[in-house]
């Protein structure tokens, strides 16, 4: 399972590297002025998103408790998706590729697994079918968080806001 998880990463790494990137210097206002055209729309908890052929809802999230294991930061926070396949093919979900959630400072926090999950985000989706899953982070302590859902093969993000206030 671990050689088949790192062969996983190893080739999502490699397709990744295959797309071109653009650097540019950011200098005073006319930089900024670029940023803030350059910014992406952020969606709030119980937004619905379509993501390709994919349509997705972060509909709650909460404080969530471990069977197994203690919080290495401050706290774990559970998320809950709908994703619904609106394509007449198969989709696949990986909460581990596409997946992450990152606190106001960019730093980014992997799934982890707590056993209380309540539903996998994992798995194909039949078309015309719908997937209802959490998945777990374990984090520092911040002002809001960011959900980010992503497909690692091609370009673009899905992103929502976590206010503590969401957080139940």
């Amino acid at each position: 399972m671990r050689k088949l998880l790192l062969s996983l990463v190893l080739i999502v790494g490699l397709l990744a590297g295959c797309g071109e990137s653009t650097v540019e210097k950011v200098e005073g206002d006319a930089g900024q002025e670029k940023q803030e055209k350059q910014k992406q729309e952020v969606f709030k908890v119980g937004d619905s998103v379509k993501f390709d052929d994919l349509k997705i809802t972060l509909t709650k999230v909460r404080k969530a408790k471990s069977d197994f294991m203690t919080p290495q930061n401050d706290q774990i926070i559970a998320v809950e998706l709908q994703i619904e396949n609106t394509s007449d093919k198969p989709q696949n979900v990986s909460s581990l590729l596409q997946m992450k959630l990152v606190d106001p400072d960019g730093r980014s926090y992997d799934m982890t697994i707590t056993g209380n999950e309540r539903g996998s985000l994992d798995g194909e989706i039949g078309p015309g079918r719908k997937m209802t899953g959490e998945i777990a982070f374990d984090v520092e302590k911040a002002d809001y968080y960011e959900f980010v859902f992503e497909d690692p093969f091609t370009t673009g993000q899905a992103i929502w806001k976590i206010e503590n206030k969401d957080i139940k």
